[in-house]
């Protein structure tokens, strides 16, 4: 089998060795000269920092280091570079009459829409001082009706047709007014009040059973299931609370089984 002919056919392209080109090094620039005059060129690079006398400088020790490793037509191609560089330089020098002329009028331009802008400023900031209507003034109110009445026209009907319409005005006003939540809080029977009734009971001797502490209150009341409960339960903790303290016996807090 002949061995292929292009056997690196798969590597990577190979890079051409860049040619030698004088490199600078300046305020805000640090690279070889094609790229220093394609910026300034295309106006990318503030030529204003650059120095003359330190490009030609630096371009001598460049060309002398290159000398005797670039050919002639390359380092002809190095002055053109290094002209065309100076020149776009001194043109900010010696600007022509018409590009003087150019500027002055983009100035004048400028400094007009400068001032026209402060004065569309102050006048927005004196509008602003201003009073305005609806906010800080308003407009008079549309006059009613001269319903006065003298005194000695006044009767009786004018005196109860002027109370009607202060009773309708304070019921608009009673309607329209936020309402007032209260909270209604229920009287239940509590284990306070239960530990005085059966204390007072015993003492009397009038205590049979604990059932009979229970308020009759919480068997009649409308709708007292909750009540009914709340004082069942109270009776019964107040019970409790009694043998735990010794003052009754467990068989003395005993309820009924229905």
């Amino acid at each position: 089998m002949l061995p292929d002919e292009d056997d690196d056919w798969g590597d990577p392209p190979r890079r051409l060795p860049r040619p030698a080109v004088p490199e600078f090094h300046v305020e805000g620039f640090d690279g070889p000269l094609d790229l220093l005059l394609d910026l300034a060129e295309r106006q990318r690079l503030d030529l204003g920092v650059l120095s003359i006398a330190d490009l030609a400088a630096q371009f001598v020790a460049e060309a002398e280091r290159l000398a005797q490793t670039t050919p002639l037509m390359q380092r002809a191609d190095w002055v053109i570079w290094i002209a065309r560089l100076v020149f776009l330089r001194s043109r900010l020098l010696f600007a022509t009459q018409a590009e003087k002329q150019v500027a002055e009028s983009e100035a004048r331009r400028t400094v007009d829409q400068i001032d026209m802008l402060l004065r569309m400023r102050a006048a927005a900031d004196w509008l602003e001082t201003q009073p305005r209507l609806g906010v800080s003034v308003f407009t008079r109110g549309r006059a009613g009706a001269d319903r006065s009445v003298s005194a000695w026209q006044g009767t009786y009907f004018s005196l109860m047709e002027a109370c009607l319409a202060a009773l309708e005005r304070e019921l608009v006003r009673v309607k329209t007014s936020a309402p007032i939540y209260r909270i209604d809080v229920p009287s239940y029977w509590r284990v306070t009040d239960a530990l005085v009734l059966i204390r007072e009971k015993i003492r009397n001797g009038t205590f049979r059973s604990i059932w009979d502490c229970v308020p009759a209150m919480a068997f009649t009341e409308p709708g007292g299931t909750i009540g009914r409960r709340t004082a069942v339960a109270a009776t019964f903790v107040a019970g409790l609370e009694l043998v735990r303290q010794g003052d009754a016996s467990i068989d003395m807090v005993k309820f009924p089984i229905a």
